[in-house]
């Protein structure tokens, strides 16, 4: 009997350290899955409730967490379009007014009020190498509006060596090289975005020309450089002499080695947002 007895303990204590043991692995998985893994299976969530947006500007949707398909859609298309793409949809502000970006995700319906200004907004770059395009592209998806190259009547030497002995040239000279692009309706645009790579400690020549060409008198002027090492230097302060009548705001230096990575991004966001573009 007394056998019988320890027997029965022995395997009620054993099914006991197995359940601790058993509970304890669960524990251990829940804790080592990523947070957003285990988000999933729980209550929607859009990652914004409201935009305020220049036309033109591009913000990505996203629904969090819930189980099943989204079905997006759009108040007023003519305010605002959508790009679906399953829990993702991309946002393109149209024209000044108001919409609202439905998800319906089961049984819950998530919404983001999208207010559009009717800001006007030129970004006008030059780019020889490409790192300034870069730049001035992501400018332009997040603030909207127009987007041209400022391009010379001829063009730069491929060679490096060559193309800036001539820019040293043409800094020495104070040159106004000839310009390609020609902006029409300059007139109607409230701001304008002007992005260029530093040569020689300025920007080039042909950045002046542009500038130059145009009547700035109530316009905001933003610029932007692109740089090795030197960064900004006297150019910013000089494009704001040569835009008569305009109002210069802070300058962004972005340096080659940061274009276009995520610390780049985030820094154009916070400058984006000091100089209210």
């Amino acid at each position: 009997m007394k056998s019988e007895k320890r027997q029965l303990l022995r395997f009620i204590i054993k099914k006991c350290i197995l359940g601790i043991t058993a509970f304890s692995l669960l524990v251990g998985i829940l804790l080592s899955v990523p947070s957003g893994e285990v988000y999933a299976a729980g209550k929607a969530k859009l990652n914004a409730e409201s935009y305020s947006l220049n036309p033109g500007a591009q913000r990505t949707l996203t629904v969090k967490g819930g189980s099943g398909s989204v079905k997006w859609s759009v108040s007023n298309k003519k305010v605002a379009s959508i790009k679906k793409n399953g829990k993702k949809a991309t946002i393109t502000a149209k024209k000044k007014g108001n919409a609202t970006v439905t998800a319906k995700i089961g049984k819950t319906t998530l919404k983001c009020k999208v207010k559009v200004s009717g800001k006007k907004i030129l970004v006008a770059y030059f780019s020889r190498s490409g790192n300034t395009k870069k730049v001035a592209d992501y400018i332009h998806k997040q603030i909207g509006g127009d987007i041209v190259q400022i391009r010379t009547k001829k063009a730069y030497p491929s060679d490096y060596d060559k193309c800036t002995e001539q820019a040293e040239q043409e800094l020495e000279d104070d040159a106004r090289p000839e310009i390609a692009t020609r902006i029409k309706n300059f007139a109607k645009y409230d701001e304008v975005v002007v992005g260029y790579p530093i040569w020689w400690g300025s920007a080039p020549r042909a950045v002046c020309t542009f500038v130059e060409g145009y009547d700035w008198s109530g316009k905001t002027l933003i610029p932007f450089c692109t740089s090795a090492s030197s960064g900004l230097g006297d150019s910013a302060a000089e494009l704001g002499r040569l835009a008569k009548g305009s109002k210069r705001t802070q300058a962004l230096s972005a340096y080659e080695d940061d274009v276009l990575n995520k610390n780049l991004k985030k820094k154009i966001d916070k400058w984006l947002k000091k100089v209210k573009a």
